[in-house]
């Protein structure tokens, strides 16, 4: 559906990770009026050349509407990033996140949404950027819930209120990848296979019963197939369950009885996976969409005075 002719823009909002990009063009009512998107994340600008990646991503924007302040959040604010932002300690919400958005140096009215860190139990630190704004725009002001964001390095977000109240990362695309690329397990995959929801499932229930013992498990992926108990076609798909069922043997310890539900966002063949993974763990998810980004830019915005002069 097309915006009404009147919408005035008010805000760019950029979010930038390490691969893809995608930008909104945002109204005075927080709807989405366009948006763009691209391969061009952080490893694809060349010579960190970012302010001409981002003048080329917002220049027709620019052309129709004039300057408007800007907002990027994702990995574009790492260390390795653009300019690097903050972290927001927890638990944090829209006003925390306004109220340490770091500006990018120039004459142009750009900022950069902080990150969220925080330690577990063991004192180790994690950290997540770009999924903040993800996480608060499909939860409710008075839900509690958790936000899984299925991908190369899993998030489990825990939401209050409208707030993050806690998270944990999980490396499980990662090491899926690097197990089939750089191991003896990959020298079995035959990658033109279809996908065998059987040899995943059976993967999940391993992983999730025996996750403690992971990387004895793992080498189960090479030794059933040499035993005849696995086909060479469905080694990609039984270790993937044998790492979902650890991750969610991890990610579930946190998840009481009937505490909060939970929610999938991303990737819809991603959040497929992990639907049947959590339902083979009796555990039931809902996948959603994310409707409510530039209304959560809009308010980050509006939050820290960006919007004052552009808002009639």
């Amino acid at each position: 559906m097309n915006p009404p002719v009147d919408t005035k823009a008010v805000l760019i909002a950029v979010d930038w990770g390490t691969t893809n990009r995608r930008g909104y063009l945002i109204g005075q009512d927080g709807g989405v009026l366009e948006t763009h998107e691209d391969n061009l994340g952080l490893v694809n600008v060349e010579g960190s050349a970012f302010q001409a990646a981002f003048d080329a991503l917002v220049a027709p924007w620019i052309s129709a509407h004039g300057v408007l302040p800007s907002l990027m959040s994702g990995m574009v604010g790492a260390s390795t990033g653009w300019r690097e932002a903050p972290y927001c300690d927890l638990p944090t919400g829209l006003d925390e996140l306004a109220a340490k958005l770091e500006r990018v140096p120039g004459d142009r009215p750009i900022w950069i949404v902080p990150g969220v860190s925080t330690h577990d139990g063991t004192g180790m630190p994690d950290v997540i950027r770009g999924e903040e704004i993800q996480a608060i725009a499909v939860s409710g002001p008075d839900e509690k819930c958790w936000i899984v964001l299925p991908g190369t390095h899993s998030k489990w977000v825990h939401m209050k209120g409208g707030r993050i109240a806690g998270f944990k990362t999980f490396m499980t695309g990662d090491l899926h990848a690097s197990i089939l690329n750089g191991t003896i397990i990959g020298k079995l995959f035959l990658d033109d296979e279809p996908a065998n929801p059987d040899a995943f499932e059976q993967g999940v229930s391993i992983g999730h019963a025996h996750q403690r013992d992971l990387t004895h498990i793992l080498f189960g992926a090479r030794s059933r197939v040499l035993f005849g108990e696995l086909a060479a076609g469905d080694v990609s798909d039984y270790l993937s369950g044998l790492l979902i069922g650890a991750e969610l043997a991890g990610a579930l310890r946190m998840h009481e009885e009937g505490d909060a539900s939970i929610k999938l966002v991303g990737n819809p063949v991603l959040c497929a996976l992990y639907r049947r993974a959590l339902a083979c763990c009796g555990v039931a998810a809902d996948i959603v969409s994310i409707e409510a980004m530039g209304t959560i830019y809009r308010d980050i915005a509006d939050r820290a005075g960006l919007l004052e002069g552009n808002v009639k």
